[in-house]
Order: structure tokens, then C-alpha cells, then sequence
């Protein structure tokens, strides 16, 4: 049998690249393989897409120039498969339903088969998700909630992420769990050393990336009055815990909000930045000794567990340290004043600042992906500052971080990767 050659890209977010990764990065698999792949996107989307050296069609605001678009890019493309990033996008986001339409692909022109990436597992069941932490404003967003479409379509579940372990990989045929990694990134010791002397690291000095995710801000400036004051506050704990760093140390903060002022104190220079580009995002990721954001589902973690970067993520546990004795004044003052102005701060969330346990717990449990990086809790800042001297400083336990990742991509090894996924989507057709 004939493998379709020919692909179409339904790229759904509107304020997030993550869904959109997925599809491009499955794209360049096939690519090498002799597919043609071609999307189709909103404007955000379609810039990241174009840097890749796919053609993109950009979809506008319009529902009905929507339709007019999708229907002419079909007849245009001719696919034979069209695959959606990601399908519960459609019910899960305010954007993508009210200007663009599932049926519209399941009834497309030209008869062709489709699919969806499901970044999340969101796409498994029907059920309603709290999308913020905070109560007063989940009433706002009632309307959240995911469809069971594995009655509809197959879902393609890429891992890192997911885990398909035997109980759910078997819970539906039409669930097709794939490796969306397969090699590192070619950036040997020699690389390391010349970029760190670019940037003038000294020999021993380390280097910490911080990289808050973007788009959960943007939701947060929606309901924040003042974000970047807001932002301010939570950038002191950081600065607290940072300052207990053992060794000289530089802490890179990738972040389009002014959280801090670059200074050098002691041992710690802390250097503020806005985004930057793809290319030197990633030097900057793997040359770091330590890497750290704000996201359990972030695709930098990803990039830091594959090439063997020690790599934490900020949480909040939600607790309340100020229950310890030992805990100096500063803490309990940024508590205090976080409890009467940014409450919002001191809730359990793991993705900052918005929460998402529900979403992400299903994920995370039982599954080795989460023990290839350290989560570190806000609300704990003792351990917190134990473990990232531990990551920085000691040698064995980073070591046996690096070894837990390396167990986890062994145990996704075997999985199929693009181009066997799209044998099996023809054989299940």
C-alpha cells in the first residue's frame, strides 16, 4: 500500500506555538520522507511556520473568510490527509470556534482523511476543565471544556509528554502514541565553551536560564490591573532564593515583563531580557548548567531533558511556609504582602500563574516524563534553594537527574515516529 504524500496543517492557536510545534516538527519528519506538507494558520502561527520553509496560508477573523479560504486551499492542495493542531482547541479555546469550524474539515471538498495531534490528552473525554485558579474569575470561563473525539478521528499523542503505557495505550484504537524527538541537537563540549566565553562566563561560573511562558501572562493581564507590579512581587522570591546560590553565578531571565533590574551582588549577576530569537534561545538552553521556566508542559523542558540539561520547573504547592520557624523576615513580609495584594500569587498553579493541576495531573501520573526534571516550589523556598544547588553544585545528583532522562527516552524509543504513524493512519483508514 501507498503511503498519501500529500499533507494539510490546521493550525488552531491564536496566543500559544506549542500546538503548532508539534505539527511542524512532525512536518519536518516527513519532509526528509517525500511528503508535502502545507498549512494553514493565524497570522501568530504562520510567522513561526514560514521560518521552517513551509507554505502557510493565513487564516484572518473571519469565520465566513475562513470557510472561503480553508475550501480554496483544499481544492489548491489536494491533501490526503488533514491534520489539525490540535482538535480540542475548538471547544477548549475562545478563538478557534467562533472562526473556524470542525465540520468544515470533517466534510471538506476533497475527501480527505484527517486526524489530530492531542498535545494534551484533551481530546480523550467530555468533561469540564477549571482553566484559573482563581474562582471569581473561573466563572468567566465556564464555558472551557473538552470533547471525546477518538469517535471521530485519531488522535496522534506525542511523547515527550504522554506516556503510553500499556493501560492507556490500549484503551482506544484510534490512539496513536508517537516519538516526537528522535536526535539531539549537534552542540558539543567545544560549542559549550566557546559560546560561554562569547558571553563572558568565567571557566567555573554558572549559568541558570529562566524563561517565563508567555501566553499564561497575557491571559493573567486580562483580569490583572496591574500586571508588571504584580510580576514584580513574584520576581522577589526569585531574587531571595537566587541570592543563597552557593558560586558565582548568572541568572539569564528570558521574559518580555520588566521583572528585574540587571544587577551583580555577591556571588549572583542577574541579567533581564526580552525574547529572543529561536537560534540563539537554543545556544543559550544548552549551554546552561541549570535551565528553569514556568511551565510542567514547556517544550524547553523537552529540548533540555533530550540533550541532557538539568532542567526545573516553578510551582506552587500552594502552601503556606510561614508555619516554619526558621524563616527569615523577607519571606514572611513577601508572604504577608502577597496574601493582602497578589493572592493570586500564593495559589497552587503548574503553569504559572493560571493553575492548571487538573489539566496536567491526568499527564503526569505514573509517568517517568515527570521525573526527568525537578519541580520547585515557590512556596517551599528552602528545598527549593537546596535543589538548585544541588543541580548546580553537586555532581551526583546531577548526574542521576541526566540518568532519569536518559531512562525515559530508552523507554520512548520504541514508539513509531512520523512517517510509520502516517503507514498506520492509512492502514486504520
Amino acid at each position: 500500500m501507498s503511503i498519501s504524500k500529500s499533507i494539510l496543517y490546521i493550525c488552531l492557536g491564536t496566543i500559544t506555538l506549542k500546538e503548532t510545534e508539534n505539527a511542524v516538527h512532525f512536518a519536518l519528519n516527513l519532509k526528509r520522507a517525500g511528503f508535502s506538507n502545507h498549512f494553514l494558520a493565524f497570522p501568530f502561527n504562520a510567522r513561526f511556520i514560514k521560518q521552517y520553509g513551509f507554505s502557510v496560508d493565513e487564516l484572518k477573523l473571519s469565520k465566513e473568510e475562513n470557510y472561503r479560504i480553508f475550501t480554496e486551499v483544499c481544492k489548491r492542495v489536494k491533501p490526503d490527509w488533514i491534520l489539525i493542531a490540535d482538535g480540542y482547541l475548538f471547544d477548549f479555546w475562545f478563538g478557534p470556534k467562533h472562526i473556524f469550524d470542525m465540520r468544515w474539515i470533517l466534510d471538506n471538498p476533497v475527501g480527505a482523511h484527517f486526524a489530530t495531534f492531542d498535545n494534551l490528552c484533551l481530546s480523550m473525554e467530555n468533561t469540564t476543565l477549571p482553566f484559573y485558579n482563581n474562582p471569581n474569575i473561573e466563572d468567566k470561563f465556564k464555558w472551557l471544556h473538552t470533547t471525546d473525539l477518538t469517535s471521530v478521528m485519531p488522535l496522534l499523542i506525542p511523547c515527550p509528554y504522554a506516556f503510553s503505557n500499556a493501560k492507556f495505550k490500549n484503551k482506544k484504537s484510534s490512539i496513536f502514541y508517537y516519538r516526537r524527538y528522535k536526535e539531539r541537537l549537534k552542540w558539543d563540549e567545544n560549542q559549550k565553551k566557546n559560546f560561554r566565553n562569547s558571553i563572558g562566563l568565567e571557566m567555573r561560573e554558572k549559568l541558570v536560564l529562566f524563561s517565563l511562558l508567555e501566553w499564561p501572562l497575557q491571559v493573567a493581564r486580562v483580569i490583572t490591573e496591574d500586571l508588571d507590579i504584580w510580576l514584580k512581587h513574584f520576581s522577589q522570591m526569585i531574587e531571595i532564593i537566587f541570592q543563597e546560590v552557593k558560586e558565582k553565578t548568572t541568572l539569564l531571565v528570558i521574559s518580555p515583563y520588566p521583572l528585574f533590574t540587571n544587577f551583580s551582588r555577591r556571588h549572583l549577576k542577574i541579567i533581564n531580557w526580552d525574547l529572543l530569537s529561536i537560534d540563539i534561545y537554543t545556544k543559550f538552553l544548552l549551554t546552561a548548567d541549570l535551565f528553569i521556566t514556568t511551565s510542567a508542559i514547556s517544550h524547553s523542558i523537552i529540548q533540555a531533558v533530550i540533550n541532557k540539561v538539568p532542567a526545573g520547573c516553578l510551582i506552587s504547592s500552594g502552601s503556606d511556609f510561614r508555619e516554619n520557624k526558621e524563616i527569615p523576615s523577607q519571606l514572611l513580609n513577601w508572604f504577608e504582602i502577597g496574601q493582602k495584594r497578589y493572592p493570586d500569587l500564593l495559589k497552587p498553579y503548574l503553569i504559572f500563574p493560571i493553575g492548571w493541576q487538573e489539566i496536567l495531573a491526568p499527564i503526569l501520573e505514573k509517568n517517568p516524563y515527570a521525573d526527568t526534571f525537578k519541580f520547585l516550589d515557590l512556596l517551599n523556598p528552602g528545598e527549593t534553594i537546596n535543589t538548585i544547588n544541588d543541580l548546580l553544585f553537586n555532581s551526583e545528583k546531577k548526574k542521576s537527574l541526566i540518568q532519569r532522562q536518559e531512562n525515559y527516552m530508552e523507554q520512548i524509543a520504541f514508539l513509531p515516529g512520523p512517517e510509520k504513524i502516517m503507514k498506520s493512519l492509512m492502514e486504520n483508514s
